[in-house]
């Protein structure tokens, strides 16, 4: 998913719009930036729908795995969600004509397309007055193939000129899958941070889709490597393939007055499970425990609707443990030392469902050697561990890993933002235990005396250390830490970082342990 800024790329963009044609090129549209939105971490756009009045609240709409609470897991839909989003707005030419602020969230989801639509505190005729701009309006009808678009990012004030060529009817990307996307010619490759970018046909002028991902590396069906897949099952993928998503979906949907109402006979937008409840299970990352010894784990869900009541379920759980149905607390003492993937799944009295899934580790205790941190080098991506969007990755050549391919990459965006990666860890008693990481810190901060944008490392609520800009280095340098005063815990490891208002700082976090002795 096209989520991250390029370090460095923002200064080089920021005299104004640059077009970037890919082959073959195709002249861009006469609008060229008006009404793309730069946000904190995608780009989007000022939008409004074929009958949408200038009374009408104005509209926002990126990519759902924008969503400013992260990626929105496979299945869940969200609706009607209090927000204050906001963006910069640009015209033409890219110049900023201020900021355009949300208070609702109307319709986000990851599944089937990848939308997020938001209700803005102003309505179209404000907005017009203010900065000029109508706004894009959303096509009506389905886009045909071969037409030539412009892939218009506000984050980077760049245009890409491409094609659609063809559409696929499923594309899947890690735990996503998505229908009828648009797939862009050979050599149309727009980069991470394009996300939520639209994608404008050049004839018409009007918003035809969505930019939302591309192939990095030529995996098959992993995050940032999107897979088309046949209707026999069968997958394939190319190395730089990018794609977008349907937005005529939405003209779908429409009431009377000009609204969401997904009850609208031949609505095309995904509907959330059950009868429109959202149930959400929170990850409690990896756990583990000791053969002998009482464990328990209290599971936290929530459902969208009110008054409703969860019933408990899980799968994997280990050997001598069950999960209590009414309550969904998860004890007992493990008998058989082993790993598994466990996987609690919330239903509410609407039959809506949400589930999560982790790994759960049973040693025989006694014995203090061995290391406890799941995937503590990233490898697997965000398995076992809770991230800031965009932050687990394969960064490539702008951040390369301290070893194999993936990494944890906090902040880097030159504005005020956070970053966080963390992971719940069980230190036996009796055993001592060192914390080790490997991290790298450029920045383009040129003081040499204060620390405007830092990184904060934590055992629970204890602060081990915290570093910063000043701590800048050409390459990769060890931490180590004794963590041996929580043995007989479980505790939560946790990397935090956080930037200023300029001047990005990129905290690059690889090859995690917690090793025990």
């Amino acid at each position: 998913m096209r989520k991250r800024l390029a370090l460095g790329l923002a200064a080089v963009l920021a005299g104004g719009a640059v077009l970037v044609s890919a082959a073959p090129a195709a002249a861009a549209t006469t609008g060229g930036l008006a009404s793309t939105i730069a946000l904190n971490n995608c780009s989007a756009s000022l939008v409004r729908f074929p009958t949408s009045v200038d009374t009408d609240r104005a509209m926002m709409l990126t990519n759902g795995h924008c969503f400013e609470g992260g990626f929105i897991a496979a299945g869940q839909v969200l609706q009607n969600r209090a927000s204050t989003r906001s963006g910069t707005v640009f015209d033409s030419a890219g110049t900023s004509l201020g900021t355009l602020r949300a208070d609702l969230l109307i319709y986000a989801t990851m599944t089937n397309t990848d939308v997020a639509l938001y209700r803005l505190n102003e309505t179209f005729g404000s907005i017009r007055t203010r900065t000029g701009l109508p706004g894009l309006t959303i096509a009506a009808t389905h886009p045909v193939d071969g037409t030539a678009i412009s892939i218009a990012s506000g984050f980077f004030r760049q245009i890409w000129s491409c094609s659609i060529n063809g559409f696929v009817p499923t594309l899947r990307e890690d735990q996503w899958t998505w229908h009828d996307s648009v797939r862009y010619n050979t050599g149309c490759q727009p980069i991470h941070g394009t996300s939520g970018s639209p994608i404008i046909g050049n004839t018409s002028g009007q918003l035809v889709g969505i930019n939302n991902t591309g192939n990095d590396n030529g995996q098959l069906c992993t995050l940032n490597n999107p897979c088309e897949v046949a209707a026999d099952g069968t997958t394939t993928a190319v190395q730089g393939q990018s794609y977008g998503q349907q937005t005529y979906w939405f003209t779908t949907c429409l009431s009377p007055t000009r609204t969401i109402d997904l009850t609208v006979a031949g609505c095309l937008l995904t509907k959330p499970a059950g009868t429109g409840n959202t149930v959400t299970v929170t990850n409690p990352g990896a756990q583990s425990a000791t053969v002998g010894m009482p464990a328990s784990l209290q599971i936290v869900a929530s459902s969208s609707g009110a008054g409703q009541t969860l019933t408990y379920a899980a799968t994997g759980l280990p050997a001598g443990l069950a999960i209590n149905s009414a309550t969904g607390l998860v004890s007992g003492t493990p008998t058989t030392a082993a790993t598994s993937t466990t996987t609690v799944t919330a239903t509410d009295t609407t039959g809506a469902s949400g589930s999560a899934s982790f790994s759960w580790t049973v040693g025989t205790g006694g014995a203090c050697s061995g290391q406890l941190l799941a995937t503590p080098g990233f490898e697997s991506g965000a398995a076992s561990w809770t991230a800031t969007a965009g932050v687990i990755g394969q960064h490539g050549t702008s951040q390369p890993a301290h070893s194999g391919t993936w990494s944890a990459w906090l902040d880097g965006y030159g504005t005020t933002h956070t970053d966080s990666v963390s992971q719940t860890v069980s230190i036996p008693a009796g055993c001592r235990a060192t914390l080790t990481f490997w991290v790298h810190i450029d920045t383009a901060e040129t003081t040499t005396t204060t620390a405007f944008d830092r990184l904060v490392v934590q055992v629970g609520t204890t602060t081990l250390v915290t570093l910063s800009n000043l701590n800048k280095a050409a390459g990769y340098a060890q931490k180590s830490f004794d963590v041996s005063a929580f043995a007989g815990q479980s505790v939560t490891l946790k990397f935090t970082g956080t930037e200023d208002t300029s001047l990005q700082t990129s905290f690059v976090v690889d090859d995690t342990a917690v090793t025990l002795a």
